[in-house]
């Protein structure tokens, strides 16, 4: 790239006019822009021409996204967990024999001294990421011809020196005269979250100014400023400065130091040089970058008594929750208690009710009528029924948590909310209540549309094509273990992007040998002095997908886990409670993940997880849709997934075209043995049973990160690495169970 600055308005070409001047923006999709052109991220225009960094957009007032209370309550409960578990991950490498500061973990602005100080709402802007502002970056330039190199701090520089990029105005010692420039596509970076241009000098502490200092910037031998890059090497590591003028290379190869760290280590730095090294990469490298983003199922109005739940310090209405969802329930009350506390809440009519259908019992069963009398003592323990469902419920029942659950609820913490099973049950309540149990008017199109009782928008026009479909339909489901299968047609998601880091998407890393603190960095001010959190609503189509559970729990014991939990398909308890019991907290970023016995908890939701990968590739094969552009949510407790088109473009229908069209054959894809191999032959069956070539699916798809995924839960094979009990032993599959191996 020639950098000619004059042919861009935007661009001044003095000091002045460089402060006057408004950032320029551009246009791309908002969850593009809130994530990989987040501020922070290199990139580069159509073309491959020119290098720039994401700013915040600087415009005066800031573009405040149009999210509900509700909504910003459930954002900041995010924010604080997620900043809380990145804090504690980094901050545990702080030993007395190697000492981490609180600052190298993470932003200083959420920070007080070295404890964690969480920004409130009144300091963040909720900003709906429509415009991104950019400037050019790295301002380093090289000549192709004679290797000249020249290094500026801003654009106004590069504008004024202009005469220098001419052909045959070249400042090189060969004086070719047809010298080429090009922006330097190379960056240093640091898990410190700084990145600087590549410069001939070096970081280093100074004990004279108890400061940092850029060491090197002329030739140690004769004093030039006047650089040569030499890039021969294939590897850009081994690449180096050399001077212009007597050709001195101070360094075998170029090396940096992250400013930052430099500043931490102070006269220390020169004992732990290696912490403090910078990595030279492409800009265009993935590690130069990473967003840190959050999602979560919105609430809808009705629902915001759900939402209370997860509040801190609200343990007891959760447990109550759980009970009564997962059938942990005490003695109903009395015919007497019931009446009392009906006519005290004046329910009055209730109450009517009950008597008059107690006073038609009383008649049939006194004419013995006992047909009639059947029916009547349906009627009446449905109207109960309905008293103690509703929400909130008008009568209520003591429920009886066990100590296992009444455990797991006080050490909450030691999830993270994107895997806590208790918020993942409370999501899928409010899901089920918004989209999967909600009723519509007849005529008009369901917010959810079974796949074996469609609506008039998905089904055949003949009604005996339907009736067909439909049974096939639920032939397959039973072959494919399901219990609930169907089209969410608005699937109603809040992401929202909150911070970067670099070199690694997690808090903590290995490096040279040791591991290091990876620091989560906010991201910069707005023009109103606070921190933008960009945030992407989005209600797309999804598919919701729900096991039968007396085919998980075959499964299980099949498999044979170590902590099986009794269960009785005929009780009042439902598998998901039983599930709940067992659950373990995997950490945020896996780091509590590490192999051990053969656990039901683990294995749910590997089986659940690879179950929706699956999915997703099938359904990207059917629909049209690339992989990338499909999100997954499970509910491990609920023996659940949601399975959604991820975009903030125009819904093109894909996944009801999908059913729309292809319909059981997509189901019966499912099944047959091709979709369970790896596409790499049998590479990965002997390590862990996934593979980017077979079940792995894009980690911005991913919701767990690839992990706990295995081939063999679905159609068997060896166990999968996590479990020691069965290491290098076959398990049977899901699917194998389900149908007695005839698949």
């Amino acid at each position: 790239m020639r950098p000619d600055m004059s042919k861009n308005n935007n661009f001044a070409n003095d000091e002045e006019d460089q402060r006057q001047i408004r950032t320029p923006s551009m246009s791309r999709s908002r969850n593009q822009l809130a994530a990989a052109y987040a501020p922070g991220s290199f990139f580069t225009f159509e073309g491959g021409l020119g290098a720039c960094i994401s700013i915040p957009d600087q415009s005066p007032t800031v573009d405040e996204a149009q999210i509900s209370e509700p909504t910003r309550e459930q954002i900041m409960l995010r924010l604080r967990e997620a900043w809380q578990s990145w804090f504690t991950r980094a901050y545990d490498l702080n030993t007395g024999e190697r000492h981490i500061e609180a600052r190298q973990c993470i932003d200083e602005m959420l920070l007080r001294e070295n404890a964690l100080s969480p920004l409130g709402a009144s300091h963040i802007s909720f900003v709906n990421p429509l415009k991104m502002g950019y400037a050019p970056a790295p301002l380093t330039f090289v000549c192709n011809t004679c290797g000249m190199f020249k290094g500026y701090d801003s654009v106004a520089e590069v504008a004024k020196d202009q005469h220098t990029f001419k052909p045959d105005n070249c400042p090189g010692p060969t004086k070719l005269k047809r010298c080429k420039w090009r922006q330097l596509d190379v960056i240093f970076v640091h898990w410190s979250g700084e990145w600087m241009p590549a410069t001939p000098g070096m970081w280093e502490w100074s004990t004279k100014t108890s400061d940092k200092a850029l060491v090197g910037k002329q030739c140690a031998s004769c004093g030039s400023r006047d650089f040569i890059l030499r890039t021969d090497s294939p590897r850009i590591g081994e690449w180096g400065f050399e001077c212009a003028s007597c050709g001195h290379r101070e360094r075998a190869s170029w090396l940096q130091n992250d400013p930052f760290t430099t500043e931490v280590f102070r006269e220390n730095g020169g004992r732990r040089v290696g912490e403090r090294r910078m990595e030279p990469i492409s800009y265009r490298a993935s590690s130069a970058f990473y967003a840190q983003a959050e999602q979560f199922i919105i609430f809808s109005e009705r629902d915001q008594n759900l939402l209370g739940l997860l509040a801190e310090q609200n343990e007891q209405a959760l447990g109550s929750f759980v009970a009564g969802k997962y059938g942990f329930g005490g003695a109903e009350p009395t015919s007497d208690e019931m009446k009392t506390i009906l006519l005290q809440g004046g329910h009055d009519t209730e109450w009517e009710s009950h008597e008059s259908i107690s006073g038609m019992l009383d008649l049939a069963q006194k004419l013995g009528d006992t047909k009639m009398a059947s029916t009547i003592q349906m009627e009446q323990r449905k109207l109960i029924r309905r008293w103690l469902d509703s929400d909130p419920p008008l009568i209520p029942v003591k429920n009886e948590l066990p100590a296992t659950l009444k455990s797991l609820i006080q050490r909450r913490s030691e999830f993270s909310s994107r895997y806590d099973p208790f918020v993942l049950a409370v999501e899928h309540e409010a899901l089920m209540r918004s989209k999967v149990s909600r009723t519509s008017a007849d005529g008009a199109r369901a917010p959810f549309v079974r796949f074996y009782r469609l609506d008039q928008d998905l089904a055949p026009k003949n009604e005996q094509d339907k009736k067909a479909q439909e049974d096939k339909t639920l032939d397959l489901m039973d072959k494919l273990g399901l219990a609930e299968l169907g089209l969410i047609r608005e699937f109603e998601l809040c992401r929202f992007t909150h911070g970067y880091s670099r070199v690694n998407p997690s808090p903590v890393m290995e490096k040279r040998g040791q591991m290091v603190p990876v620091r989560l960095r906010l991201f910069e001010l707005l023009k109103n002095n606070k921190r933008p959190v960009y945030v992407v609503n989005q209600a797309n189509e999804a598919i919701h997908v729900s096991l039968r559970p007396e085919n998980v729990y075959t499964w299980l014991k099949a498999v044979g886990v170590t902590d099986l939990p009794d269960w009785d398909p005929n009780g009042t308890v439902k598998l998901g409670g039983r599930i709940l019991e067992t659950a373990e907290p995997f950490g945020r970023y896996f780091s509590h993940l590490h192999p051990g016995d053969a656990s039901t908890y683990r294995y749910v939701y590997t089986l659940l997880h690879s179950y929706a990968h699956l999915f997703m590739k099938a359904v990207a094969e059917f629909s049209g849709l690339d992989l990338g552009s499909l999100g997954e949510y499970l509910f491990p407790a609920d023996l659940s997934f949601v399975i959604y088109r991820n975009g903030t473009t125009m819904d093109l229908g894909n996944l009801s075209s999908l059913w729309r069209n292809e319909n059981n054959r997509f189901l019966a894809h499912l099944l047959e043995p091709a979709s369970h191999r790896c596409n790499s032959g049998s590479l990965c069956d002997f390590g862990g049973g996934a593979c980017p070539d077979c079940i792995m699916v894009p980690e911005t798809s991913c919701v767990a990160q690839n992990q706990l995924l295995s081939r063999a839960v679905l159609r068997g094979g060896l166990s999968p690495r996590e479990d020691l009990t069965h290491k290098d032993q076959r398990i049977p599959g899901f699917l194998e169970v389900v149908n007695g191996s005839n698949i």
